[in-house]
């Protein structure tokens, strides 16, 4: 396993082992749909990657949050900024949250078209 397969646990999670492969379920609950390994492995990998730049994102907007504040508070002991800073913060983690939710139902976007296991198939 390499570290990227490791970042995509999160993904990794919505599989489980079925004797032709695999069954994915969005967030564990939804409906199941066969995969192969390597759909699924190209899943996790994928995800690995866009966790990686979640991260870089999520430090960059926070960067980028800390100098806006600095320009327009140069104390750094003002209300204003705090709740300037506060604000922008609200915002990126509402904004990383939308987008890692998004990341992680790509599998029900691509295979939407497959049809789902029935009951005696599926674990």
């Amino acid at each position: 396993m390499s570290i990227i397969e490791a970042l995509g646990w999160a993904m990794s999670t919505q599989f489980q082992p079925h004797r032709k492969g695999h069954i994915y379920r969005q967030d564990r609950t939804g409906r199941p749909i066969l995969v192969t390994a390597s759909e699924r492995n190209g899943f996790v990998r994928a995800f690995g990657w866009k966790f990686l730049a979640h991260v870089a994102g999520f430090m960059a907007a926070v960067i980028a949050a800390a100098m806006a504040t600095a320009r327009f508070f140069p104390k750094g002991d003002e209300p204003g900024g705090f709740v300037l800073m506060g604000g922008l913060l609200a915002v990126i983690g509402f904004g990383l949250y939308a987008s890692v939710r998004w990341a992680i139902h790509a599998p029900s976007r691509v295979l939407s078209d497959r049809p789902t296991l029935s009951t005696a198939e599926a674990p």
